[in-house]
């Protein structure tokens, strides 16, 4: 595979259990279709793990104005520049391999706005993430020990943004469980 960007080869690594190509030269990365959402789930220690981001659900939802029109290093076909999610960072997809190729930084930039997500998040907000998740558990695109790790981890962060929105109220139930 070359490097949409200079055309070079691109070198594989095995970063956790996730193949990644990589560029020597320009120092981005191709992820073939979920090992993105691999890596990701198992560098997060579990913290947003449960943040799965389908740019292929509504792609126009995600799709930018500027299109940079870089080749797939895996197909050949144009990539598509796109929001991941609703962050500010932009990727280049492939529709038909559902690639996804990351420009030097960017994981590290995705990842920054998953912690941010996190640490943001509303009670109400991640209650309606708990409703989500627990769905996922019976009809989830993961199989159902990653969907269950997926709503533990909300129930966690729900208990985490529980005490810091209403530390009086988390005081209080510490103290009634002894």
């Amino acid at each position: 595979m070359r490097c949409p960007i200079d055309q070079s080869e691109l070198r594989t690594e095995i970063v956790g259990s996730a193949k990644i190509d990589f560029c020597g030269l320009c120092g981005g990365t191709w992820y073939e279709v979920d090992e993105l959402r691999v890596l990701k789930d198992r560098e997060s220690v579990g913290d947003y793990r449960w943040i799965d981001v389908d740019l292929w659900e509504e792609p126009g939802r995600f799709r930018t104005p500027e299109q940079r029109g870089l080749p797939c290093p895996d197909c050949g076909l144009d990539l598509t520049t796109l929001r991941y999610g609703e962050t500010n960072v932009e990727v280049d997809a492939c529709g038909r391999c559902r690639g996804l190729w990351l420009d030097k930084n960017e994981y590290v930039e995705v990842i920054a706005e998953l912690e941010k997500r996190v640490n943001t998040e509303t009670l109400r907000e991640y209650l309606g993430d708990l409703r989500e998740e627990f769905l996922e558990v019976f009809a989830g695109p993961e199989g159902t020990i990653s969907e269950l790790k997926d709503l533990d981890r909300v129930l966690y962060l729900i208990q985490m943004r529980f005490a810091a929105e209403h530390p009086g109220l988390a005081a209080i139930l510490r103290v009634l469980r002894l």
